[in-house]
């Protein structure tokens, strides 16, 4: 069986905070989650590698964090954010070029989708 290969991205990082507020940094936060889950695939899920962009707080540029997922040939890629300025709720998008008209790629977000915004209870 193939294995299923799974990148997450912990947004920010290095000198990139992200959103920063109440002494909470989003580059803090999402590398927690980020490892996290991590954790938690390997535990739950055989058939499944997954690669993190960054496992410390490290800068890496957009384009790097592209090129990793494409070099790996990655089935999955999910970047994690923490948005603040009076937003609420769960978003998710998948990319707007040849992959997202794949059926697969958007049945696998509608699941991802729904499924975290039913567990969590935030707002759709």
């Amino acid at each position: 069986m193939a294995e299923f290969v799974q990148v997450i991205d912990p947004g920010h990082g290095g000198h990139d905070p992200g959103a920063v507020a109440n002494g909470l940094r989003e580059k803090d936060l999402t590398l927690k989650i980020a490892l996290y889950t991590r954790d938690y695939i390997h535990e739950l899920y055989e058939g499944v590698k997954v690669y993190l962009t960054r496992d410390k707080d490290v800068f890496v540029g957009l384009s790097e964090r592209a090129d990793f997922a494409n070099r790996l040939n990655a089935d999955h890629f999910c970047s994690i954010h923490i948005n603040a300025g009076g937003g609420k709720g769960f978003e998710s998008y998948i990319y707007n070029g040849s992959y997202s008209s794949k059926p697969k790629t958007q049945a696998l977000r509608n699941v991802l989708h729904d499924t975290i915004v039913a567990e969590t209870k935030l707002v759709n």
